[in-house]
């Protein structure tokens, strides 16, 4: 997602003491996305501000974690919580009401650690899945592929053994996991206390409902085609889609660019694609032609190694578009059968899953489903609720 440049600071709104201990909640506008971030790190940060962090490399390649925080953010803000992305040059810390960590990173438990020593409550958003065959899957070398099944073998045996994973969920006063499985997970690897976990869904905005096709052809023309929307990477499995497209016979657009260091594997997936494949630069989030995008595909493939659940294909069922995905990860808890699933390392069935949906259509239940449950003011409602109960 891009950053709007800078723009005249609005007027701040009155800061709570503490999340859960300030005044009444109300009603606030929801500032567009483009500008949201590049205003709320401008000036002085608000006494009793929920600060949020993500490691600061994050923006240089934004995905999905990168909008669950600037989305998690707009939506809190209309409910009348201050809400600061953390500026390390000139916040502190001890003026802050509550700290929330998106991602578990070390520079994360740095800061984590600096908050509960100065009575800081911290929030975790780990965005974590553990998925020990995609690690040895990816793996670069075959050292590598058994030292990883190795080390989450002995986690799996031994999940109080001292990490800094385990150390970080230790410190949080609240862990918010994507879904109930990824919770689960978080206390089968790494003993997290279960009684701290409280499961808050990614969202999906209702713009995406509203999605037409009309922009996306006037550029690139009418047409049906699969369609993939993401970073370009391994994780993605961008090559294992790309040879699934070609054994189904189909037309591919992918819009993304390659994540830094994979730039090597972006240009084997593009020969790979060579014929019947379209490479299209990342489009910035807030850009009408995204939702354009999905309304125009007739199929969105996302068999990666893992998802949680992917914000794009929320993003395209609520846009009305058949989907894809992978079954690793917590897709099903999302979806259950109103999608196709595909496993990573299967390229035929890959194939045959996106044939079906080309063939089918999207569920008639899917857009209904995902718009009942996973908007961005729900995920804002849990995750306040959160905010309340380890502020009081």
């Amino acid at each position: 997602m891009a950053i709007g440049g800078l723009i005249a600071e609005r007027p701040a709104p009155p800061a709570p003491e503490r999340p859960g201990r300030g005044p009444a909640l109300r009603t606030a506008p929801i500032v567009a996305a483009r500008r949201w971030l590049a205003e709320r790190v401008r000036g002085e940060m608000s006494a009793g501000a929920v600060v949020y962090h993500a490691p600061s490399t994050a923006f240089q390649s934004p995905g999905g974690g990168e909008n669950q925080l600037i989305q998690t953010g707009r939506y809190i803000e209309a409910r009348g919580v201050a809400v600061r992305p953390f500026s390390p040059w000139v916040d502190r810390l001890d003026r802050a009401g509550l700290l929330h960590l998106f991602g578990m990173s070390r520079e994360g438990l740095q800061l984590a650690r600096v908050a509960r020593a100065k009575g800081i409550p911290v929030v975790l958003s780990p965005i974590c899945w553990i998925e020990p065959r995609a690690m040895a899957a990816l793996a670069t070398d075959p050292v590598g592929r058994w030292a990883n099944r190795a080390k989450w073998r002995l986690k799996a045996l031994v999940p109080s053994f001292p990490t800094w994973r385990r150390e970080l969920l230790n410190l949080a006063d609240a862990i918010l996991p994507n879904s109930v499985a990824e919770g689960e997970q978080l206390v089968r690897w790494f003993g997290a206390d279960p009684s701290r976990i409280r499961p808050v869904p990614n969202g999906v905005e209702e713009r995406f409902a509203h999605a037409d096709p009309s922009a996306f052809r006037a550029i690139h023309g009418a047409g049906d085609f699969v369609l993939y929307v993401g970073r370009i990477e391994p994780r993605k499995n961008v090559l294992g889609l790309v040879e699934g497209v070609r054994a189904a016979g189909l037309p591919l657009v992918v819009i993304g660019d390659a994540l830094p260091g994979y730039e090597g594997y972006a240009a084997d997936c593009k020969r790979a694609g060579s014929g019947f494949a379209r490479w299209l630069p990342r489009v910035d989030h807030d850009d009408p032609l995204l939702e354009s995008a999905y309304a125009s595909a007739r199929v969105l493939a996302l068999p990666s190694w893992f998802e949680t659940p992917g914000l794009v294909a929320l993003e395209a069922a609520l846009a009305g578009t058949a989907v894809v995905v992978t079954p690793h990860g917590c897709t099903r808890e999302y979806f259950g059968d109103r999608v196709g699933y595909a496993r990573p390392d299967r390229p035929p069935e890959i194939a045959r899953a996106i044939r079906d949906a080309w063939t089918s259509g999207p569920d008639a239940g899917l857009a209904a489903h995902v718009g009942a449950h996973y908007p961005w003011s729900e995920v804002a409602r849990r995750t306040a609720e959160a905010y309340d109960q380890v502020t009081r």
